[in-house]
């Protein structure tokens, strides 16, 4: 009620009434010679009212079925039952009295006169109580009933009742409350009304309730402790609050208890009557003998051990009885006995008492290792490992570490570590009683080095023998039960014993504590046992019975469990010793499928808790037997996570590892080694909320690669962005034409029928063509930014290039390369250019794969095989390694072989046998001869024939133009190819044509070459092509127009053009098409124009330079087609000619004498390889075995560090397939992405969304719907908008799964200043001993140290520059000087060395 008027009128009516009824009782009894019963309203507590004779005061609860017993002397015993057929949510109490009269006699002595009175007075007070809303919930006001309701009085003519509280037993004729072998959920009430939980821990709590609820609902009131401010959990009736840490000041706790009692009389009343049970969960304070007195003392129930009985099993107590019954313990020495703490507080007292337990452990003249433990410890704290008892500073440092913690001196103790003389190794067992009664099975236990418990696993009777011989664990039941006797234990407790195999093979077993509490893991053991009514045990609802005087019932095993793991959630991430650094954040619930076998899991929400309990939750599963357990745990391990607001953890990934490894399915990894040999995650598995808040808000806000490109500023406008949006919406609601290559890439066709149904098509339309665009084009056009287009134009060619006859989708080389060093995973690249009806192609230079390391056969192979595995996996083909639909373009650009060696031959033989379909690759120059074609072609034939394959189809690749790039010169190729097929009696080969396209010609030269295979009858020419106008490539509408193509086919050629300019216009600000850097003429290998100008300006040259860089490059050192990957060398040693001050002229006459004359370069090892090998057909000339005579030094470093390649065995054995790919294909560079995209540093999930990716920084307009992609989906998350933080950082603000996410993020705008001052130091140029760098990128290490004297030509530090190391060796002007300072911080493995830009102050030297 919150009516003070209401109250009134409810409290006057129930007095009157009970002075009515108390009058006309009397008056009706006067005459008879004795009362029998009387039944009557009494008046409030708080009134004054005449009482006859003293009275007994108990409590009756009504709503359930009471039966009261009463003896007299003479007669047969009466019972009287009270059975009302109402069964309201509330408790209506009553009291009632024993009295002693004599003498009277009247109507109430007949039978029916009780009911008629009880009836009324009943049925009226439940009438008005359920009319006012009375109710015992939270949320509504509670009013004790027993102040305005009814006490029963019943008399007996010597009639006896006995009602005694607390953990005392009712010792009665009543059977109200009498004690049965019952289990708690074969009581159908609860054996106190109230439950008053006290222990700081959400998880601790959380797991009481759920006891209490699981056996009888709402009928009993709980109420949780908490901090002033804190939010009860959500099946909880109400709160009790306390001051903040004061957990464990009983003081305080009963100042707050009596506050509560004055406000809520009910409390007050149940307090009096002993019905509320307190419930102190899992701590060090449930187990306390002095806790449990103070509690007791407040007029609560404990529900633990008893007082004597804990103090009698506390540690040292429970070593001295396992001594007298003849249990194993280990050696111990006590250092002091409980209640002997002193004023640790005193730093001299502390000194002295650390003293005196040095003293003590030394006199012993201990030599074993052992521990230091505190009785009032727990979970890890106040125990202190000793290594080395006879070291002074030793056992110091151990005394002092339990003494901190502890913050008391009594109750230590040292004990020896078992099995010592053996190989220190033991399973932890735990044996659970009930009074003095063991329960079924044992629970084994895995922990930390700080003996925190991580796992804890309950085995039956019969697994136990797993771990033990079945005769020892009898002995160990036995022990265990005769020690709870001697205890006088009254309560569930635990008994741990450590197993192990000493050192002459004998299993054997210590015990070393008891524990006088309920335990988290309780349900490991609960799990394996039931009642007679097949009920499982609750650990929390079997304590409220004992305390109310219930012995512990008979259990017997629980059919079909064998195995129970209690599975413990933490987020943090643990080490090798399974120390956790926890991690903070917001739990929201749990996320993944519901699991049949995950029996109980339980989980806090809201925020982690440090200071009470970093424990989130749990889960328990149950198994038949070990291995089950393991399988399943490995499952939940991988389906369920928390969801969980802020930083992500290890600890998941850890578990799994655990579960899933070999030694501990053995039943090999004892208790103290369970992270020693485990693999540890080096980062966490990321939520998708990470992924919003630390990857796709920062790029919203700072936007993609700021500050780059050839025209950094020209961000793609806004509508432009969403027609790309709209294109990609429209695609996605297409569907592409299924094709015979979509049934064989499925594993439903067979590549024969493949290859007959693209041979049918190129004659039907005299040939087709393959789609360049994005790989290509934007390699040459748009800086290698293929990557972030691909999943996009993928669509595009499936849906209308097909239609227009193409025929396969380019992808690969750079677009892998380029895209991993910027932040996208290769394999998602790999995975999201794979068409649905087309072979994608990957560009592959031979034995360098994808990247620019030459990578061993050994590597190879493997790299082949993953790369097998990823497509089939891809395409759900049921064979991975049969006939993969996988067509790369294999090329060698020197064409090299010698001998037998020929690194194409080798790599194109390894693809086959992997199962891919390898395209065999000329690459076309003048320089090489067309004998030299005719015998590779043979050769590619003999390859396939070795393999059980057929040669169907080779590639002619230019990788330039030039003007040697004529129809007829391209044709005599061509008729070569045919030639040799046609003498091996084969079909006519599917030849393929790559070609770039600088002055427009190149598609005219392409439709020449449609012209001229049609006049010779051929007709299954396959050439590149790109969109209309698209500036890189020969332009499709051109070429194509010599084909027989259907109106409909020109129409989808059409769409198609328009879409993919579309999308790459997305990459304006990277757009180098209108470059003047490459002549019209020029046979340059082109493509890489984009990065070109890039690296101008990183090297602060004129664009313009680049081109007549290259060209004295190939003119001194003549690279043409020579090694690969040749243009990166090429450009390489243009820029080393440019940027050598003192090498002039910068002409070929002035390299060559520059060269003759001792001087070097500064090139990378890659180069200094590729010039040492030189595999190509063309010559070698003099200079370059000059250049690398004057560089022997750095040649002798790049040949030594080929051993450095990453192979196999290389990697760890946790990695994915996609892993062992990235890391094999590209070396260094990726195993830094595969730590990158662990730390969510990538920019993977964005390749779904390239107008987000692409877009102008803080332009994304409200409410953007985004498809993102991640963890193998593709989630769709909303942009809610942008916002300001009160420190002036951006809100970024999305929604997605009904889920409101926001994240802060610096201004860019607001830190502009402070970054254009920030960077490396400049070199002064008036200063002889500055250096300043002439080589832009990052610093490795130094080579010298401070205080050197440095020598002209000695490697002074190593950069990386253009994806290549580059050693700066000193420079004449440094020679004799000496180092002072070296002003910048090279790379290591946690960090990225500095950037450096011409200029920057690379070493301060000074006179020596």
């Amino acid at each position: 009620f919150s009516n003070a008027g209401m109250l009134a009128t409810l409290k006057a009516l129930f007095i009157t009434a009970g002075v009515i009824s108390l009058c006309f009782l009397v008056g009706k009894s006067r005459g008879r010679e004795e009362w029998r019963t009387a039944f009557l309203f009494a008046p409030p507590p708080t009134a004054t009212a005449t009482k006859t004779t003293p009275a007994d005061v108990v409590s009756l609860p009504y709503g359930k079925p009471t039966v009261l017993t009463f003896h007299e002397p003479l007669n047969a015993p009466l019972q009287v039952e009270v059975l009302p057929s109402w069964q309201p949510d509330f408790s209506l109490r009553a009291d009632y009295k024993v009295q002693g009269l004599s003498g009277a006699t009247g109507w109430l002595s007949e039978p029916w006169s009780f009911w008629v009175v009880a009836l009324i007075l009943v049925g009226a007070g439940y009438a008005f109580c359920r009319r006012s809303g009375l109710r015992n919930s939270v949320g509504v006001a509670q009013w004790d009933i027993e102040e305005y309701g009814a006490t029963l009085a019943m008399a007996s003519m010597s009639g006896e009742v006995r009602h005694e509280t607390g953990t005392k037993r009712r010792e009665s004729s009543t059977t109200a409350r009498k004690s049965h072998k019952i289990s708690a959920p074969q009581c159908p009430e609860p054996p106190f009304t109230t439950a008053l939980i006290y222990n700081q821990s959400k998880h601790a709590c959380a797991s009481v309730l759920a006891d209490l609820r699981a056996v009888w609902g709402s009928k009993i009131r709980v109420v949780q402790t908490l901090e002033t401010g804190g939010q009860p959990l959500g099946g909880a009736d109400g709160a009790l609050f306390i001051n903040p840490k004061t957990w464990g000041d009983m003081e305080h706790f009963a100042s707050r208890l009596d506050a509560a009692c004055t406000d809520d009389p009910f409390l007050n009343e149940q307090r009096k009557s002993g019905d509320i049970v307190f419930m102190p969960g899992w701590s060090a304070f449930a187990e306390s003998s002095e806790a449990a007195i103070a509690v007791q003392g407040l007029g609560l129930v404990w529900p633990g051990t008893e007082p004597g009985a804990s103090q009698r099993l506390e540690k040292i107590g429970f070593k001295q009885i396992c001594e007298k019954v003849g249990a194993p313990t280990p050696p111990f020495i006590i250092l002091a006995d409980e209640g002997t703490s002193k004023k640790l507080t005193d730093p001299e007292v502390k000194a002295a008492v650390t003293d005196e337990y040095i003293s003590r452990i030394l006199a012993k003249g201990v030599t074993s290792p052992g521990l230091i433990k505190s009785i009032h410890g727990g979970g890890g704290k106040g125990t202190a490992h000793l290594d080395d008892p006879s070291d002074k500073e030793q056992v110091r440092a151990a005394v002092e570490k339990v003494l901190n913690e502890m913050g008391r001196s009594d109750g230590i103790y040292f004990e020896e570590k078992v099995n010592q003389k053996g190989d220190g190794r033991f399973f932890q067992l735990e044996l659970e009683v009930d009074g003095e009664d063991c329960a079924t099975g044992g629970r084994f236990v895995w922990f930390n080095s700080r003996l925190q418990k991580v796992v804890e696993i309950g085995l039956s009777d019969e697994h136990v023998t797993q771990f033990m011989p079945p005769g020892l664990y009898q002995k160990a039941r036995m022990w265990a039960s005769d020690i709870a006797r001697m205890g006088g234990n009254n309560t569930r407790a635990t008994m741990e014993a450590l197993v192990f195999t000493d050192e002459n093979g004998v299993c054997q077993m210590s015990f070393i504590e008891c524990n006088r509490r309920p335990q988290v893991e309780n349900e490991a053991l609960a799990l394996l046992q039931q009642d007679s009514s097949g009920n499982r045990r609750y650990t929390f609802a079997e304590l409220v019975m004992r305390a109310a005087g219930h012995p512990a019932p008979d259990f017997t095993p629980a059919p079909g469990i064998g195995c129970v793991l209690h599975a413990r959630w933490l987020h943090g991430n643990p080490d090798h010793q399974g120390n956790i650094a926890y991690q903070s954040g917001n739990v929201l619930g749990m996320r993944g499928p519901r699991l049949d076998w995950v029996v109980s899991e339980l989980l806090s929400p809201g925020q982690i808790s440090f200071t009470a309990d970093p424990q989130l939750g749990k889960a328990v599963i149950v198994a038949k037997d070990w291995q089950e357990m393991c399988q399943r745990a490995e499952e939940y391990f991988t389906l369920r996570r928390p969801d969980i607001q802020g930083p992500a953890s290890t600890y998941a990934q850890t578990m799994f590892n655990l579960f899933s490894s070999k030694a501990f399915k053995k039943g090999k990894v004892a208790s103290n080694e369970t992270f020693a040999a485990l693999q540890i995650p080096d980062y966490p598995t990321r939520s998708f909320q990470s992924v919003l808040t630390e990857q796709l808000a920062p790029l919203l806000v700072k936007g993609y690669r700021p500050g780059e490109g050839v025209d950094p500023d020209r961000w793609p406008t806004g509508v432009h962005c969403d027609k790309v949006a709209a294109i990609a919406m429209g695609l996605r609601q297409c569907t592409p034409n299924e094709t015979v290559f979509t049934r064989y890439a499925r594993g439903e066709a067979t590549l024969e029928e493949y290859i007959a149904d693209l041979r049918e098509k190129l004659e039907v339309q005299g040939g087709a063509w393959v789609t360049v665009a994005p790989r290509d084009t934007c390699q040459q056009g748009n800086d290698s930014e293929s990557a972030g287009i691909c999943s996009l134009s993928r669509r595009n060619a499936e849906m209308w290039a097909e239609k227009a006859g193409c025929v396969g989708y380019e992808t690969g080389g750079a677009q892998f390369q380029a895209g991993l060093i910027r932040g996208f995973d290769p394999v998602s690249v790999l995975h999201l250019g794979l068409p649905y009806n087309m072979p994608a192609h990957s560009l592959q230079r031979s034995q360098y794969v994808n990247g620019l390391a030459e990578l061993p056969s050994s590597t190879r192979v493997p790299l082949f095989n993953a790369t097998a595995s990823l497509v089939s996996g891809h395409y759900r083909r049921p064979d991975p390694h049969t006939e993969v639909p996988w067509f790369p373009y294999n090329f060698h650009a020197g064409n090299y072989s010698r001998g037998n060696y020929s690194p194409q031959d080798e790599s194109t033989s390894e693809l086959l046998d992997a199962g891919c379909n390898p395209i065999p690759c000329w690459v076309f120059s003048p320089k090489f001869r067309l004998e030299d074609l005719a015998a590779w072609t043979q050769r590619q034939i003999t390859l396939f024939e070795k393999a059980g394959r057929k040669l169907h189809q080779v590639r002619i690749k230019n990788p330039g133009q030039g003007l040697d790039w004529t129809v007829e010169n391209v044709w005599a190729h061509v008729q070569v190819i045919r030639t040799q097929f046609k003498e091996r009696g084969m079909l006519e080969p599917i030849v393929y044509i790559h070609n770039h396209d600088f002055n427009g010609l190149g598609a005219h030269v392409a439709m020449g070459l449609y012209g001229q295979s049609h006049k010779e009858g051929y007709r299954y020419l396959v050439i590149d092509g790109a969109y209309r106008k698209n500036g890189t490539h020969n332009d499709n509408t051109v070429m194509l127009s010599a084909l027989d193509l259907k109106p409909e086919q020109h129409e989808a050629l059409e769409e198609y053009n328009h879409l993919q300019q579309t999308i790459e216009g997305v990459l304006s600000r990277f757009d180098s098409r209108t470059s003047q850097m490459t002549p019209w003429d020029s046979d340059w290998a082109g493509g890489t124009e984009g990065s070109d100008l890039r690296i101008a300006k990183e090297y602060g040259l004129d664009p313009r330079d680049i081109n007549n860089a290259k060209e004295i490059a190939s003119e001194v050192f003549p690279l043409e087609r020579a090694v690969t990957p040749f243009s990166e060398y090429k450009l390489r040693l243009g820029l080393a000619i440019m940027i050598e001050p003192e090498l002039q002229p910068k002409s070929v006459e002035g390299v060559l004498a520059w060269v003759n004359n001792g001087g070097r370069l500064k090139v990378g090892s890659d180069v200094l390889l590729g010039l040492h090998r030189w595999e190509t057909l063309v010559s070698k000339p003099p200079a370059v075995d000059k250049l690398l005579e004057n560089m022997s030094d750095e040649l002798q470093t790049a040949l030594d560090s080929q051993s450095n390649i990453i192979g196999p065995g290389d990697l760890p054995a946790h990695f994915t397939e996609a892993q062992r790919y990235t890391a094999l294909g590209f070396q260094g560079k990726g195993l830094d992405f595969i730590r990158q995209q662990g730390e969510g540093k990538d920019l993977s999930p964005f390749l779904m969304c390239s107008h987000v990716l692409h877009r102008k920084p803080l332009t994304l307009p409200a409410h953007s719907r985004l498809t993102l992609l991640w963890d193998g989906e593709q989630p769709k998350v909303n942009f809610t908008g942008f916002g300001s933080a009160p420190n002036g950082d951006i809100t970024v603000n999305f929604q997605y799964a009904g889920e409101n996410i926001s994240s802060q993020v610096p201004d860019p705008n607001a830190v502009v200043s402070a970054a254009a001052v920030s960077g490396p130091e400049k070199a002064d140029p008036s200063n002889p001993g500055h250096y300043g760098t002439v080589v832009p990128g990052e610093l490795l290490q130094y080579l010298v140290q401070v205080g050197d004297v440095l020598e002209e030509g000695k490697p002074m530090c190593v950069l990386e520059s253009m994806k290549m190391e580059v050693k700066i060796a000193v420079p004449a002007k440094l020679n004799g000087m000496e180092v002072k300072r070296l002003p910048l911080k090279g790379r290591t493995a946690e960090a990225q060395g500095e950037m450096v830009s011409p200029g920057d102050l690379l070493l301060e030297a000074v006179k020596a």
